[in-house]
């Protein structure tokens, strides 16, 4: 993974953490102490060592809570304006659809007026044939 400049600083704190508890065990160990006193010295170095350690991955865990909850927010506003889009698209379109329906609906009752006068004896003039075929 390539690291963007995100975990810097966490890096960072990590790194010091592990060099200051490497340092004191080393510490630890040339120190002119008893026996008994050095490894207590490690025992607690160690217990804080431990709590340093789950206090880091507890502040690190929320932190990716905190990003992947973001993530899932910014996403769920997103698909809702996609949605709201596609909707308002969707309702242009079948605006369109039904007046291009309506449009041909009245041109067809048009035209169909328009044969049925012409034809003799069909149409509501009933003109006569001699007449239909003198204007048509």
């Amino acid at each position: 993974m390539s690291n963007d400049g995100r975990n810097n600083g966490l890096t960072m704190i990590f790194a010091f953490t592990t060099g200051f508890l490497a340092g004191a065990v080393i510490s630890l160990l040339y120190a002119p102490a008893t026996g008994k006193e050095t490894r207590q010295k490690i025992k607690d170095t160690s217990l804080q060592a431990k709590d340093k350690t789950l206090e880091f991955a507890q502040h690190a865990s929320e932190s990716a809570k905190e990003n992947v909850q973001n993530l899932v927010d910014h996403g769920k506003e997103s698909v809702q304006g996609l949605v709201e889009a596609s909707k308002e698209r969707v309702k242009d379109a079948s605006d369109q659809v039904k007046s291009a329906v309506e449009t041909g609906k009245k041109v067809s009752s048009d035209v169909r007026s328009k044969i049925t006068e012409n034809i003799p004896g069909i149409g509501n003039g009933k003109k006569s044939g001699k007449k239909a075929t003198e204007e048509a």
